[in-house]
């Protein structure tokens, strides 16, 4: 498959797409796999599957759908297609690190405290002793506030 983009799309479009495609595809992976949380959600797979089937139909217009560096790599090794290659692994690797930042620190948060939360962006070790320690066993249940 030749991934290229539409002739319409500019690079800066093109990334965003992919930084969005990619972003709802791992916030996806996270949800539903997640051992933290309990309470049925049906079939990993197939939720996995459709959000990857969804983002594909949006996104396959625009820029052939990259979301994953290694399905444009191939093709573009096989094509000898690197022209605007690198919107293929600039968007996939934005859009995974935003939504590993958005699960893990606003949607459904580890019970840490600031100071940890901040030393492990930072790259730092967590200090000792401050905050709650996650409990071990039992996945808890997120609890959420009506509007």
């Amino acid at each position: 498959v030749k991934r290229s983009l539409h002739a319409g799309v500019g690079l800066g479009q093109a990334t965003a797409v992919e930084i969005f495609l990619t972003l709802q595809f791992v916030l996806c992976i996270f949800a539903t796999t997640d051992v933290r949380r309990n309470g049925y959600m049906g079939s990993a797979a197939i939720v996995i599957g459709f959000s990857l089937t969804v983002g594909h139909f949006f996104g396959i217009y625009y820029t052939g759908c990259g979301m994953n560096p290694a399905r444009s790599f191939a093709p573009a090794v096989l094509t000898r297609n690197f022209g605007n290659h690198w919107v293929y692994w600039v968007g996939p690797l934005i859009g995974g690190s935003i939504a590993a930042l958005v699960y893990d620190f606003i949607l459904f948060p580890r019970m840490r405290g600031l100071s940890e939360r901040l030393a492990i962006l930072k790259g730092a070790q967590p200090p000792e002793g401050e905050g709650q320690q996650e409990p071990r066993g039992d996945p808890i249940e997120l609890k959420t506030q009506a509007l």
